[in-house]
C-alpha cells in the first residue's frame, strides 16, 4: 500500500503543474472557480484556524451540505467546527445557514503536502465525510493521526457504482482505515460491500434528508421569503425547481394551455442559465419577471435568480415539478416538497434517487409523468385540488415516517469523539 500512495502522489506534481497555469487563466478570464482557487491548491490560511481539535466535516456541494446541516447543527457553539467544500454552492450554502459559527474553507487536493498541512493547522478530533467523498490521501493522513474517520449518509450514487465495484481491491484499502461507514439504507450497505468495504464497519443509519428542514426552524428565511409571497396571486402556484438544459424547452413548449391558470416559478439548477433561460422562455410566448427585481406577480413566469432559497419556496407552491428528470440527469430530490406536503410531479428519470422515488411510488405520494403527460397532469390537478391534497398528505406521511436519522448519526459522531 505504501508504494501505492507514493505513486498516487507521484501524479499529482506533473497535474499540478499543468492544470493549475488553466485553471489561473481561467478563473481570471472567466470568473469561474476563482472563488477559492488558491485554497484548492494547498494554501488554506493558518488564521482560518483559532481553535484546536476541530469537529471537522467534508462535504461537496449544495446537496451534500444540504443533507449534512442537522448534523453539524448539533455540533455549532459546543465544538470547535470547520466545514470544507468542494463548490461555491456549497461554500454559499454552509454560509447561508451557519454564518461565522462555523470554519469554511475549501478542500484542497487529495496531495500529500496539502494534506499533512492542513492536518497540523487544524488538528481535528475527529473527520467526518458526508455521502461519498473518497479521498485516499486524505483518509490514510487521518488514520495515521489516530483522527477517527466517519462517512455519514453514506451512498454511491448509481452511476459511480460500476467504477468504484471495478477497482473494489483498492477501496478495500480505504475503507478498512475508517472508523465507521453508516450508511443511508441496506441497498447502499450493499453497494459499499459490492466496492470492498468490510460489513462490520458498515451501519444503516438512514437518510438526514428527511430530517433537514422537518423542524421548519428559520424564521429569518421564513420571513424574508413570506414578504415577498403577500403579494401573491389568486392563481395557483406551480414551482418548477432544480431544471437543466433542455428541460424548460420540454416543459414549457407544452405548457402554453396552462397559461392563465397558474403562474409558475422556475428555479432553473445553475445560476449561470438565467438569461438563456429567460430568452426561451420570452421566445416561447411567456411573459417573465425575476426574483431580483420587485415581483408584481403579474407575469406568466417568476424566474427565481437566486440561490439557497428553492426548499423553502416549496412552501408557497400548490404544486411542484422536481427537474433533472426529464432528461437523464437523475433526478432531484423529492424529500424537500413532501416536508411541507406537497403534490409532486417528477418525469422519468429518476435513478440518482432511485430508492425514495421507489418508496414513495409504492406510497401513492407523488406522481410521475412523461414529457408528453406533464401538462395534462398538471392541468387535471389545477382542476382537482382535492387530488393533489391527497398526494401531499402521503408524502408528508413518508417523511415523518422516516425522520430521525440526523440523530443516529450525532450519537455516532459523539461516541467517536469519547472513544
Amino acid at each position: 500500500m505504501a508504494l501505492i500512495f507514493f505513486l498516487y502522489n507521484l501524479i499529482f506534481i506533473p497535474v499540478l503543474l499543468l492544470l493549475f497555469p488553466y485553471y489561473l487563466i481561467r478563473a481570471l478570464v472567466t470568473g469561474k472557480d476563482r472563488h477559492g482557487l488558491f485554497q484548492r491548491v494547498g494554501f488554506v490560511p493558518s488564521r482560518l484556524f483559532p481553535a484546536k481539535g476541530y469537529v471537522w466535516f467534508h462535504t461537496v456541494s449544495a446537496g451534500e451540505v444540504k443533507a449534512a446541516v442537522p448534523v453539524i447543527r448539533e455540533f455549532t457553539g459546543k465544538e470547535p467546527v470547520a466545514v470544507s467544500v468542494g463548490t461555491y454552492t456549497g461554500y454559499k450554502m454552509v454560509r447561508e445557514h451557519f454564518g461565522r459559527d462555523v470554519t469554511l474553507f475549501y478542500l484542497p487536493v487529495d496531495f500529500f503536502p496539502f494534506v499533512a498541512s492542513l492536518f497540523s493547522k487544524m488538528r481535528p478530533r475527529a473527520l467526518i465525510i458526508v455521502e461519498t467523498e473518497i479521498w485516499p490521501q486524505l483518509i490514510r493522513r487521518a488514520w495515521q493521526k489516530k483522527v477517527p474517520v466517519l462517512l455519514v449518509n453514506g451512498r454511491i450514487p448509481p452511476k459511480d457504482y460500476k467504477s468504484y465495484r471495478l477497482f473494489r481491491s483498492l477501496w478495500r484499502h480505504i475503507f478498512a482505515l475508517y472508523r465507521a461507514l453508516l450508511v443511508q439504507s441496506d441497498v447502499e450497505k450493499k453497494r459499499f460491500m459490492d466496492c470492498g468495504a468490510p460489513e462490520e464497519l458498515i451501519e444503516v443509519c438512514g437518510n438526514t434528508k428527511y430530517d433537514v428542514y422537518g423542524k421548519k426552524s428559520d424564521p429569518r428565511r421564513e420571513s424574508r421569503l413570506a414578504a415577498l409571497f403577500e403579494g401573491r396571486p389568486d392563481k395557483p402556484l406551480t414551482v418548477i425547481g432544480s431544471t437543466h438544459k433542455g428541460e424548460e424547452e420540454i416543459l414549457f413548449s407544452r405548457f402554453q394551455e396552462l397559461k392563465g391558470k397558474t403562474v409558475f416559478i422556475l428555479a432553473p439548477r445553475h445560476l449561470e442559465r438565467i438569461q438563456e433561460v429567460e430568452i426561451l422562455l420570452t421566445e416561447k410566448g411567456f411573459s417573465v419577471e425575476r426574483r431580483t427585481s420587485r415581483l408584481s406577480w403579474k407575469a406568466d413566469v417568476a424566474l427565481w435568480d437566486t440561490m439557497g432559497e428553492l426548499d423553502m419556496v416549496y412552501k408557497f407552491a400548490d404544486l411542484v415539478l422536481v427537474g433533472g428528470s426529464w432528461i437523464p440527469q437523475g433526478g432531484h430530490n423529492i424529500i424537500e416538497p413532501a416536508l411541507w406536503e406537497k403534490c409532486v410531479i417528477v418525469g422519468p428519470y429518476m435513478h440518482n434517487f432511485q430508492e425514495i422515488y421507489d418508496y414513495f411510488t409504492d406510497e401513492s405520494a407523488l406522481i410521475t409523468a412523461s414529457a408528453d403527460e406533464v401538462a395534462p397532469v398538471v392541468k387535471r390537478l389545477l382542476g382537482n385540488p382535492g387530488e393533489a391534497e391527497a398526494v401531499a398528505a402521503r408524502a408528508g406521511a413518508c417523511v415523518r415516517a422516516n425522520s430521525g436519522a440526523a440523530g443516529r448519526y450525532v450519537e455516532a459522531i459523539k461516541k467517536a469523539l469519547s472513544s
